[in-house]
């Protein structure tokens, strides 16, 4: 919509991970680097690890676009909730190859004369696993495994571990310390500083063809680095809508007038200062935007071991519950099931981190005859069942949660905290 207003040949706030956009910030610069050197050299086990939003996918397809095709071969899994079996079945179709046989012997077997295969001609084998902190630990003890496949010289396979920072956690574990052992490179990446985050909007501007004069006022700047504390998928959700307002108002200059109305306007016309409510309720309640933005509950989804009992909950007050749930005369309302921990300390931290992102999380509690107490993770509280529905079909599509479950709570038994946790301006 405001493309031609301000000269541009595309949208310059783009969530999708396009390289083209790289902004390489110090951080960024650097996690690339130790990747490429990490691969010329022959590495095992590399990881770089981040919060949501602050750029490793990005980093990742950057990476690939750095690679020689001709000297590495790449692999690279998306979606690493997977037994053994079905993790080796993709690595191998990641390579061109069909897998031959089902057991994890045959199917390790077809690896090694590949990678046996590519290292007579010269190259590499590499796998990249993205959203590693999902990996179940003893599937992180099978990927160590992997790294054996060697010859007297060098490693026939490497693997790259991407994840949130709960993966680094995760490789502290005691029953982990061999693999831990084998990582030659361990890298974090940041959000961005207030400088950085200057020049990240010049530069994505820059790349969309901008050769205006639109500026934004020091405030202005400052109002969008507390908002999105510096991660760049959130900057760049708000300088989208930014820049619709100034369209609309038809305006080249940014104030800290036009950085709130943009975060009105991503909340759906309500006055609010969690940008995380405001830019990430809303995307998620119209299908868009969710991509990365839920995962921190897969990371502890490694004990989601709950069974998905059907039966009507006991519901409790839990930390981190948010409001704005709509009234109703119906006794039931309809919610979604994400998942479930035994500690209740764990879906403490998971609710709060939830709220934190903008989605209306809250906890119940359950008891169950067989297996005890569960705290459930559920998400939204919609008036009928089609409405829970529908983001549970989103949220099983998009892979984050493939055991969406919609779920009835009785109206008026779910305490709702009637503040909400996270950043304000």
């Amino acid at each position: 919509m405001y493309q031609r207003y301000f000269g541009l040949k595309e949208k310059p706030f783009k969530i999708t991970p396009d390289p083209r956009f790289l902004y390489l910030s110090e951080k960024h610069a650097e996690a690339l680097d130790h990747l490429t050197y990490g691969i010329s050299q022959g590495e095992g086990f590399m990881v770089i690890s981040g919060d949501v939003g602050t750029g490793k996918t990005t980093i990742i397809r950057s990476l690939l676009e750095r690679l020689d095709d001709a000297r590495i071969k790449t692999a690279i899994i998306l979606n690493p909730l997977l037994q053994i079996e079905d993790l080796l079945k993709s690595i191998l179709e990641d390579f061109g190859l069909s897998a031959k046989g089902n057991s994890k012997k045959e199917l390790i077997d077809q690896l090694n004369l590949f990678l046996l295969s590519l290292n007579r001609e010269g190259r590499k084998a590499v796998v990249i696993i993205d959203e590693s902190q999902n990996l179940a630990p003893d599937l992180l003890e099978e990927l160590r495994s992997l790294s054996n496949l060697e010859t007297d010289q060098e490693k026939l396979l490497q693997i790259v571990l991407v994840g949130q920072l709960e993966l680094l956690n995760m490789l502290n574990r005691p029953n982990l310390r061999q693999l831990k052992q084998r990582i030659s490179v361990n890298y974090r990446l940041d959000p961005l500083s207030l400088k950085e985050m200057k020049e990240y909007i010049s530069h994505r501007l820059s790349v969309a063809g901008f050769q205006g004069e639109l500026a934004f006022s020091t405030r202005a700047l400052r109002q969008v680095f507390k908002v999105s504390r510096g991660i760049p998928r959130l900057i760049n959700l708000l300088c989208d809508r930014i820049l619709l307002v100034l369209y609309l108002e038809q305006k080249m200059r940014v104030t800290p007038v036009h950085v709130r109305k943009a975060i009105e306007s991503l909340s759906g016309g309500k006055s609010s200062y969690s940008i995380f409510k405001a830019i990430f309720s809303r995307r998620l309640a119209f299908g868009g935007g969710i991509v990365g933005l839920i995962i921190f509950l897969g990371a502890l989804s490694l004990i989601w071991l709950s069974p998905r009992n059907s039966s009507t909950p006991e519901a409790i007050k839990l930390p981190g519950e948010i409001p704005n749930i709509q009234s109703s005369v119906s006794p039931f309302l309809y919610s979604v099931h994400l998942s479930s921990f035994k500690k209740k300390a764990l879906a403490d931290r998971a609710i709060e981190k939830i709220c934190q992102e903008g989605l209306e999380a809250f906890g119940i509690v359950v008891q169950l005859p067989a297996t005890g107490i569960w705290y459930r993770i559920l998400v939204g509280q919609y008036q009928t069942r089609d409405e829970a529905q529908s983001l549970a079909n989103r949220l099983r599509e998009n892979g984050s949660f493939p055991y969406s479950t919609v779920i009835s709570i009785p109206q008026g038994d779910i305490k709702i905290k009637q503040e909400i946790k996270g950043s304000r301006l």
